[in-house]
């Protein structure tokens, strides 16, 4: 399973002038463009201004549409920055800092496609500026595009193997692909610089967990919580480690913190009444079922779960309804069938039952377990060549069954005595 979650980089807010602005990084260097004014002496209103006041002299200043636009990112004034950056832009089309700081702002404000329009342009113009190829990167993972985020990505790190902006949304991308191994090596690199990142622990926990490595898995959601208490994914993903690792009762207890941060969760509802249904409490995972269908009526393995849960009770005739409508999301659900079955066998339905079974076998025609329910089932409606039929398909998959050739034997005496008794 893969999961992917909105991430925020490491730099998100570009507080570092050395790492991030652009009139300070790596592109602006490239650029050779020196800022107006220094920005650690002033604030950046300040510079709003003064870029203004020579704007008003000088409308095709262009350091200066590039300083007010970097001031305003930091002021979080996104909109008019980036329609500085454009202005820059139209004043020197070919300059790749220009569209470095276009790219730049509209990936602070979410603009991700338009992020990776003038990224895309700035690597055209200057192949070696690795960040805006990171930033790339970046926006390919928010748009969805990871395969293509993980190799941008891969191609700044071996150029900036310092970079840690590209190892985090790499992990990231690998974990969203799947790539579930290769994540976990790209994250312990990151969690070994940045201890307190929530969202690294909680990706790496999840890697583990989805390549079996339950109690790593359980190690990295509570360091995800102790950095964000209030971690909803976390809490449930250490739910699913604990109780994979068959600790029900603490799987619940994680599971019931979720559910109170998001209470109309269906599968986490769905989840917590699996724990149950492992603590042999059928009654109480009823309850969670019908939370689970409350939130989602469409949910398959609620449905399936409760009908299981009401076998448990012999509630025959509640089972029913519940595989019945378990079948009507899924028909090609072998269990719900053969279950069904045996609900009907018990409820002295023996045609229904037939037809389930045959539904059932349909699905899975080597499953000797139906053939066996399906013949005890034909023994009770008094169709013994139809029974010895089917004992017969059990024993061709499963000769050593020794309770189906007993029934068959049974039989095939009682059809001989019958015979007798005719003549």
């Amino acid at each position: 399973m893969s999961q992917t979650i909105q991430i925020e980089t490491v730099n998100a807010e570009y507080t570092d002038p050395e790492a991030a602005d652009p009139l300070s990084g790596q592109a602006g260097r490239q650029a050779s463009t020196e800022p107006l004014a220094p920005q650690v002496a002033m604030d950046y209103t300040t510079i709003v201004a003064q870029c203004d006041q020579i704007l008003q002299a000088q409308p095709d200043a262009y350091d200066a549409w590039q300083e007010k636009g970097s001031a305003l990112i930091h002021l979080g004034h996104h909109a008019d920055a980036i329609a500085c950056f454009e202005q820059a832009i139209a004043l020197q089309p070919d300059s790749p800092h220009a569209h470095y700081s276009l790219g730049w702002a509209a990936y602070v404000c979410g603009q991700y496609e338009v992020a990776i329009r003038s990224c895309q342009q700035v690597l055209a113009l200057d192949a070696a500026c690795h960040d805006a190829a990171c930033i790339l990167g970046q926006s390919l993972y928010a748009t969805g595009q990871y395969q293509a985020a993980v190799e941008t990505l891969q191609q700044v790190i071996h150029h900036q193997p310092d970079c840690l902006d590209a190892w985090y949304c790499q992990g990231f991308a690998l974990f969203a692909t799947g790539q579930y191994e290769e994540a976990i090596g790209v994250l312990r690199h990151v969690l070994e610089v940045r201890t307190d990142c929530a969202d690294a622990w909680y990706c790496q926990g999840f890697a583990l967990h989805a390549t079996g490595r339950h109690e790593g898995a359980v190690s990295h959601f509570n360091h995800a919580l102790e950095l964000r208490p209030e971690y909803q994914e976390a809490l449930v993903g250490r739910g699913d480690a604990l109780k994979d690792l068959g600790d029900h009762e603490a799987a619940m207890a994680s599971y019931d913190k979720a559910l109170r941060l998001q209470p109309e969760d269906a599968e986490v509802w769905y989840r917590w009444a699996l724990c149950l249904k492992q603590l042999n409490r059928p009654k109480d995972a009823i309850v969670g079922y019908d939370k689970a269908l409350k939130y989602q009526p469409n949910h398959g393995g609620a449905w399936y779960g409760r009908g299981s849960a009401f076998m448990k009770l012999g509630d025959f005739q509640n089972a029913i309804a519940s595989y019945t409508k378990a079948l009507a999301l899924n028909p090609q659900s072998f269990e719900a069938w053969f279950n069904q079955g045996v609900a009907f066998k018990n409820l002295g339905q023996f045609e229904q039952a037939v037809n389930s079974y045959d539904r059932a076998l349909a699905l899975q025609p080597k499953d000797h377990r139906a053939w066996n329910n399906r013949g005890g089932v034909l023994v009770s409606l008094e169709r013994y060549e139809d029974a010895i039929a089917s004992y017969d398909k059990v024993l061709a998959i499963n000769p050593n069954d020794t309770k189906a050739q007993q029934n068959r034997t049974a039989l095939v005496n009682l059809l001989k005595r019958r015979d007798a008794a005719k003549n």
